[in-house]
């Protein structure tokens, strides 16, 4: 992430969990209640989905790369019925795509805002608390979410067809009849064969807060949720903003914020089920690996 812009350090520094909680009772933006929080390693990285990232090249080929795993892997993806839950899936694994990971516990995000940096450059965790529109939320089974996920389906050349169609009309039922609206439609239809192609195109502009369904167990474990984002592009068009605001840990704190979190039953064991993960907890519990690195996932 070394060549994203940094983001500068937040005013507020929390030093305890006793201290956090305290924060986050009391944490309003705008006078609205968090909706869901994200915590990294270091406060300057930005939060935004791997595969808008500065540093992977993934998104000119992404609609080969949801099928390149899918074809290495079908039987993992078989009790997946939509584009959204393919790109959990892939998520899950590690592919870089276009959900960023947040949580509605934010004792799970202190956890990951509490891993220790690996890179001096980096020091010092965050946790990012969203406060998130009604109108900027979905179920996972939303026509919105099919047809943000479905972007991914799209080549480099597509998509940027799909970005000229937005920008170049406010009206609904031209942009339907758009051949690029037409081939997302298509992609649509492949899971919901009675989808009516009435896209609001600014719809696919502006991130959406997705309600998954609870059957992974990384996402129960973690109290999991994500940020879809469709076209990354800032058209000044936008309204309902998802309002934020952060805090920062210092590094020295990091230890004993994990410390403490693991006596409330919030340590790597509960929050990654996978037997690997046990295997891993359970090694350092004993002495083993203690100095290698640990997972660089954020949340």
């Amino acid at each position: 992430m070394s060549k994203d812009i940094k983001r500068l350090r937040p005013v507020n520094r929390i030093e305890t969990v006793s201290e956090f909680v305290n924060h986050v009772v009391n944490w309003n933006l705008d006078d609205s209640p968090p909706t869901a929080f994200r915590g990294q390693r270091h406060y300057g990285w930005q939060s935004s989905p791997k595969i808008f990232r500065n540093d992977n090249n993934v998104y000119n080929s992404e609609n080969l790369a949801v099928r390149d795993i899918v074809s290495l892997h079908p039987g993992e993806f078989d009790s997946d019925k939509t584009m959204f839950d393919r790109l959990v899936r892939m998520q899950h694994f590690g592919l870089p795509t276009r959900l960023l990971d947040v949580t509605i516990n934010p004792l799970v995000a202190l956890w990951f805002a509490s891993e220790p940096s690996l890179d001096a450059d980096e020091f010092h965790g965050a946790v990012q608390a969203l406060s998130i529109p009604k109108d900027r939320q979905r179920y996972y089974d939303s026509d919105r979410v099919s047809c943000m996920a479905n972007i991914a389906n799209l080549t480099k050349k597509q998509k940027e067809l799909l970005l000229d169609a937005i920008i170049s009309t406010d009206d609904v039922p031209a942009f339907n009849l758009s051949e690029i609206a037409d081939i997302l439609v298509s992609h649509v239809r492949m899971e919901k064969s009675h989808f009516r192609n009435i896209i609001d195109p600014e719809d696919l502009l502006r991130p959406i807060y997705v309600k998954p369904k609870m059957s992974n167990k990384r996402i129960i474990a973690q109290s999991g949720a994500f940020l879809l984002h469709g076209i990354l592009k800032n058209t000044g068009r936008m309204s309902n903003r998802i309002r934020q605001d952060r805090i920062w840990i210092h590094e020295d704190d990091k230890a004993k914020i994990r410390e403490d979190l693991a006596m409330l039953g919030i340590h790597e064991r509960t929050l990654f089920p996978e037997i690997d993960k046990s295997a891993k907890f359970i090694s350092e519990s004993y002495g083993f690996g203690r100095s290698g690195r640990g997972d660089d996932s954020s949340l």
